[in-house]
């Protein structure tokens, strides 16, 4: 019978298998869905899932819950929607990279924001990041570009996320905060959708299985194995099991999609990869 540790981290292990396959899905999605649409489907139907699961256990007695939420929604919808965006000119198994480089962004964020010493370590992971990041964007055929740059700023969206989760989870209930923050990233989609981009929805099985697998085990099933299984590991296991993210991405991309970094590409991002590693285990 498994010990509740390592059931925590098969549980997270799938999880961070989960979100490596979505890169070359919302790919795909993207020939078929303008981002914003597509966003609004994922999120909406996420929403809808938790609801209908969890309605009886959210509770909005605690009015600073809401405040709470809807900043913490506000940093999750830019982080998917710059992700989204930059998957439409970039490879997915890059995005899955530079996405990483949320990791090495918290802990100098955390100095700032909450005061938090920054290790060696910390400091180490970020100049193999920034190297790696160097390499996996200048190869041949693979420059920086737009998607890149979209890319970058998801990470630092999503970087500012995990600071502010980690703030109101020790106040808030977590499954109404993170209910909220679904809810908030699914309406700001919206205006979004109509203003800033030509809305474009094409019928096809593989945008149908992309919003399917994002919406209820990407966003839905993820959220709640997180919640309930990383309290059984330690942080650092955690860490490392996340880290494999974008290995996997990378994988599915090659399977899926055909993509391929080339040698400086892969050694760019294994260097991300070592950043982020460094980073997280710096941090104990």
């Amino acid at each position: 019978m498994l010990s509740p540790s390592r059931k925590a981290e098969l549980f997270l292990l799938l999880l961070t298998f989960i979100w490596g396959t979505t890169f070359p899905l919302v790919k795909t999605a993207l020939f078929f869905s303008s981002p914003f649409v597509f966003l609004t489907f994922r999120f909406g139907l996420a929403t809808l899932a938790i609801w209908l699961i969890f309605s009886k256990k959210i509770s909005f007695k605690d009015k600073g819950v809401l405040k709470a939420g809807a900043i913490v929604g506000i940093f999750l919808f830019f982080g998917f929607a710059f992700q989204t965006m930059g998957l439409k000119y970039t490879a997915a198994s890059k995005s899955a990279f530079i996405t990483g480089l949320f990791v090495v962004m918290i802990p100098p964020l955390s100095f700032l924001i909450l005061k938090e010493k920054i290790r060696i370590f910390s400091l180490i992971g970020v100049i193999l990041a920034v190297s790696g990041l160097y390499l996996l964007t200048r190869p041949k055929g693979s420059e920086f570009n737009l998607g890149d740059l979209f890319t970058f700023f998801c990470a630092v969206s999503f970087s500012f996320h995990v600071i502010f989760v980690q703030i109101y989870t020790k106040r808030f209930d977590f499954l109404t905060l993170t209910f909220i923050q679904i809810l908030i990233t699914t309406v700001l989609t919206l205006p979004f959708m109509s203003v800033f981009e030509e809305i474009k929805l094409v019928y096809h099985p593989q945008l149908i299985l992309a919003i399917l697998v994002c919406a209820i085990l990407a966003t839905a099933l993820a959220l709640w194995i997180q919640n309930r299984m990383q309290k059984d590991t330690t942080t650092v296991k955690a860490a490392l099991i996340y880290a494999m993210e974008p290995v996997f991405a990378a994988i599915f991309s090659f399977l899926l999609l055909g993509e391929v970094l080339g040698w400086l590409g892969i050694l760019g991002g294994g260097l991300i990869l070592s950043g982020m590693l460094c980073s997280e285990l710096g941090r104990r």
